[in-house]
């Protein structure tokens, strides 16, 4: 994934996602504290940053995992 790609939503079974394309404006490292696999108690020091796209959708800019998103034709 790059600075320019159309993206979208990756499919997840039980959860409902915007159908709306978006393109990515910006790629950058970030941690993401994931309480359904680590728990609720945060403690950023025991993971890595991950790869995070800023998208924008029709109108507003969104920082979501790249893990979540799928290139678009690519």
């Amino acid at each position: 994934m790059k600075v320019g790609d159309l993206v979208k939503w990756r499919t997840m079974v039980g959860r409902t996602r915007p159908i709306t394309v978006g393109i990515v404006t910006r790629v950058f490292d970030h941690k993401c504290w994931r309480t359904d696999e680590l728990g609720k108690k945060v403690n950023f020091s025991q993971i890595d940053p991950e790869l995070f796209a800023e998208v924008f959708f029709s109108g507003s800019t969104r920082r979501i995992p790249a893990c979540d998103l799928e290139v678009v034709g690519g």
